[in-house]
């Protein structure tokens, strides 16, 4: 999520209980014209570790809808106040605004506020029932906690062929919380400042679609998606230089389709234990106490995400519980210097107790080439499926926590079915071996590797090296639909008929993608990466769609940024 503030991070803060905020997504209407005026706001907030939306204090906004239907065009308007909207829907108001230009400055010092109910954004759609549509726009914002689109309390934003710029911190492109919903397509984000993602969901949960987008991010812990909700982007590309590609808290959701994510950053970025191009975990912060599953899913299908990451690993995993399901999806990222995967407990942040704060996760290809090595630590646990031609190139290694307070029975199950293949790169010890007829476990020369389970050799193989299991093998697999990607994706139709587009999910495939696709390596095993298909694509951030959770100002675009 956003990982609140650094100072917040350290309170430890918890939710006392988990609410599913759930919204409908808004329904075309047809308004009227009027004008707003700027409206006075009397100070207050809510209480920032709810799931409920519970501000208190009112809004204030320069072109308005309170209540009624507004519709504006080919208008400029300027907020220069603090803790003020350049335009505002409000009480069950339509606002719409077409071919208009936004400016917001005017620091905002209240990060709460900003965060989680957008009182200084340029752009703010608040209480249920609530509707903004923005059409051919630009957004701008110098600001802090000036985030360019947000929708909280079951509002809904719908957003087309528009531009926001934002270049302080804590200014997020888009942001969802408490059940609010944003949908945009052919839109152009890019933030500068820390804890700025292009696409964010935070507190009490919100949930973003983004298509045919380009999304930009430079400070740190600004990753393109960062969600504590649902974010799902499709045909998207993204650059972030100053954080990982996303970030994930909570039992939340991330997707991936058709898209081009990029991060050039080598090292670590805001409260990052380790280096990443995606994090999935857990902080005790409260922001993601709403949940939208019984478990963190992230999925990529189609895509290809990069990191030029020096150390670490491309997915690493603490605290939480996650499902990721990988689909034809090209990583990118130096092999010889970071682990494909690494799941561990971690004693920094406070996410979680040292000793106990491991993941159990879920990983699956499909189709899918995966190349570099797989760290799991004796708290946390993997199961790991190679289904449908999927080649895995690799090693794995099941690390001793420090602590060890919890340790798990099985940190490592590798299930190959009939089709796919692990090339063993080094002896590597798991704790079960499902390997269906037809699967195969070689060396990089093709040749059989020993397979000792329990001290028994049930493969003796021509390679010289070996996989040690230490508790069961078997030839049969079994998958079940957390093995599948997910068809239930946010509905577009009420935002295709308005804009007279076509966008329903998973239908935006580019061509960019595809070349980019066939024209690189899975994973590259060199330092340096060619980044021209994104610097042609025009570099995107990323968007992230939220049910479950709220962004943290300590975000860097997630509770560990945000």
């Amino acid at each position: 999520m956003t990982l609140r503030q650094d100072a917040k991070k350290y309170l430890g803060l918890f939710a006392a209980t988990t609410i599913l905020a759930t919204a409908s997504l808004p329904s075309v209407a047809v308004f009227a014209q009027e004008t707003g005026q700027a409206m006075t706001v009397a100070a207050g907030g809510g209480g920032a570790d709810t799931q409920s939306y519970d501000y208190t204090g009112t809004t204030n906004g320069v072109l308005t809808a309170n209540a009624t239907e507004t519709s504006l065009e080919n208008t400029s308007a300027e907020s220069t106040s603090s803790a003020q909207n350049v335009a505002l829907a409000q009480n069950a108001g339509t606002l719409k605004l077409n071919k208009v230009t936004l400016n917001k400055s005017g620091d905002d010092d209240d990060a709460d506020n900003d965060n989680f109910y957008g009182v200084n954004s340029i752009l703010l759609a608040v209480n249920s029932g609530s509707k903004a549509y923005l059409g051919d726009s630009s957004l701008s914002a110098s600001s802090t906690g000036s985030n360019g689109i947000f929708a909280t309390d079951k509002a809904s934003v719908y957003a087309n062929n528009s531009s926001i710029t934002t270049t302080a911190d804590n200014s997020r492109g888009l942001d969802a919380t408490y059940g609010g919903n944003i949908l945009a397509n052919k839109m152009t984000i890019a933030t500068q400042g820390d804890h700025s993602a292009a696409l964010a969901t935070d507190r009490g949960g919100g949930n973003i679609s983004v298509t045919n987008s380009q999304l930009t991010t430079a400070g740190s812990g600004s990753p393109l998606l960062y969600s504590t909700g649902t974010i799902e982007v499709d045909n998207v590309t993204g650059t972030s230089s100053g954080s990982q590609l996303a970030g994930m808290e909570g039992l939340n959701t991330i997707r991936i389709y058709n898209s081009q994510l990029q991060s050039s950053l080598t090292g670590t970025t805001g409260s990052d234990p380790v280096a990443n191009g995606v994090i999935l975990y857990q902080s005790t912060s409260g922001d993601a106490e709403t949940t939208t599953s019984e478990t963190a899913r992230f999925e990529a299908s189609q895509s290809t995400l990069s990191s030029a990451i020096s150390s670490g690993a491309m997915f690493y995993v603490t605290n939480t519980k996650a499902n990721v399901v990988l689909s034809d999806t090209t990583l990118d990222f130096d092999t010889s210097k970071a682990n494909l995967l690494t799941i561990a407990g971690n004693d920094s942040n406070n996410w979680g107790t040292a000793g106990s704060n491991g993941a159990t996760v879920t990983f699956t290809g499909l189709k899918q080439t995966l190349k570099g090595n797989i760290s799991v630590d004796t708290i946390s646990s993997l199961d790991l499926y190679l289904l449908d031609g999927t080649t895995y190139t690799g090693s794995t290694m099941i690390s001793q926590n420090a602590t060890n307070t919890s340790p798990t029975t099985s940190p490592i199950t590798v299930n190959i079915d009939g089709k796919s293949k692990w090339v063993v790169t080094g002896d590597s010890t798991i704790s079960n071996l499902n390997l269906a007829k037809g699967g195969q476990v070689v060396d990089s020369d093709g040749k059989t590797v020993t397979i000792v389970a329990n001290g028994q050799t049930v493969v003796k193989g021509e390679s010289d090296k070996t996989v040690t299991v230490t508790g069961t093998y078997s030839t049969t697999v079994t998958t079940s639909e957390n093995n599948a990607l997910s068809t239930d994706y946010i509905d577009r139709t009420d935002f295709d008929n308005y804009y007279k587009t076509s966008t329903s999910f998973g239908s935006n495939a580019s061509n960019s993608a595809s070349s980019s696709k066939s024209s690189t390596s899975q994973q590259k095993t060199k330092a340096s990466h060619s980044y021209l298909p994104y610097a042609l694509a025009g570099g995107v951030s990323l968007l992230v769609i939220g049910a479950g959770t709220a962004l943290l100002v300590k975000k860097r675009g997630h509770k560990k940024n945000k």
